[in-house]
């Protein structure tokens, strides 16, 4: 497995005693405005550990990710890691993932906007770091444009501006099977297939050649089947039809005035990724007025961030302790 090429200041903050750590999960109703002069009620969900005196960091991932951030980003979550509950407040939200009344779809602009009501209510008047993993980058550019002054600094990984042609081009095909199944009286189906399409963008060839070698076609067939199915179970246990258009849709209409991102932001692009080209993250970077990009060799492609632990540990770390503990 190729190893990511950059390696970047492993330093953590140095201890401190703080109050007992603490865990909310909690809710809250919020009158989202959807269209101007139209608003309708939401219910917003949240999840935040840590001490109550520790600064407060946002960890948000991609479209099927939620509040739980000690689930799927487990292995840099917990005490002593990069997300580290003892020392800092992390943060994490459930996407919104409805219609509006005249059936246009949540927008990342949105999604900013409910992270934002969310702070409010949590008394939390300023985020030292914001990170964002694919829609969850999307989101924080989303949230760096809106309020800046609210943001210490973003780390957006595998996240641009706008969506690229190829990958909007691949997302219209998913939200078609989905939408087939639904007609058919399949929406389960419908949904399995479009995960089953979705996870060959997220991996790039050779990755899929190296985990599903076999002597005999049957035999790739056979483990290829299992596996999206056994993907599209654990799928279909939290999202419906509805949920999946809309924030697939969601990432399509994406769009971000990179100079109103006036805050620090540090990309980060992954050579094999192929929703989110390296190009198009040097093309972001060039237009925001304060901007690094990091670019890591990863045979894991758009899911880089999941599996490269050792790069990202280290990027937090470094983060962390240049935003959070200054």
């Amino acid at each position: 497995m190729n190893q990511p090429a950059v390696i970047v200041n492993t330093a953590r903050p140095s201890p401190r005693v703080r109050k007992s750590r603490q865990l909310e999960t909690g809710g809250m109703w919020h009158d989202m405005v959807w269209r101007p002069g139209r608003r309708q009620r939401v219910r917003l969900l949240y999840r935040i550990e840590g001490p109550a005196d520790a600064p407060v960091v946002l960890a948000a991932g991609g479209i099927s990710a939620d509040r739980r951030v000690d689930q799927w980003w487990a292995d840099l979550y917990g005490e002593g890691r990069a997300l580290d509950p003892s020392r800092q407040r992390i943060l994490s939200i459930d996407w919104l993932g409805q219609r509006w009344p005249d059936e246009s779809t949540v927008t990342t602009a949105q999604q900013a906007q409910a992270l934002l009501a969310v702070l409010d209510h949590l008394g939390i008047q300023r985020l030292p770091l914001f990170v964002g993993a694919s829609y969850g980058a999307m989101v924080g550019l989303a949230f760096a444009a809106i309020c800046p002054e609210r943001l210490g600094r973003l780390l957006a990984i595998s996240g641009a501006h706008c969506p690229h042609p190829m990958a909007v081009a691949r997302r219209m095909i998913q939200r078609d099977i989905i939408r087939l199944g639904v007609s058919a009286g399949e929406e389960r189906l419908g949904i399995t297939l479009a995960r089953a399409l979705a996870l060959t963008t997220y991996r790039p060839a050779s990755l899929f050649g190296e985990r599903f070698q076999h002597a005999e076609p049957a035999g790739i067939l056979h483990q290829l089947d299992g596996y999206f199915q056994a993907q599209g179970r654990r799928l279909v246990g939290r999202f419906d039809a509805e949920r999946y258009l809309s924030l697939s849709e969601s990432l399509d209409r994406h769009q971000v005035d990179p100079a109103r991102v006036r805050c620090p932001v540090t990309l980060v692009g992954v050579r094999s990724d192929e929703l989110v080209p390296v190009e198009q993250l040097q093309t972001l970077q060039q237009a925001l007025p304060q901007a690094e990009l990091r670019v890591i060799q990863s045979a894991y492609g758009h899911d880089a961030f999941l599996k490269e632990v050792d790069f990202f540990s280290q990027l937090l770390a470094g983060l962390v302790a240049a935003e959070v503990s200054a």
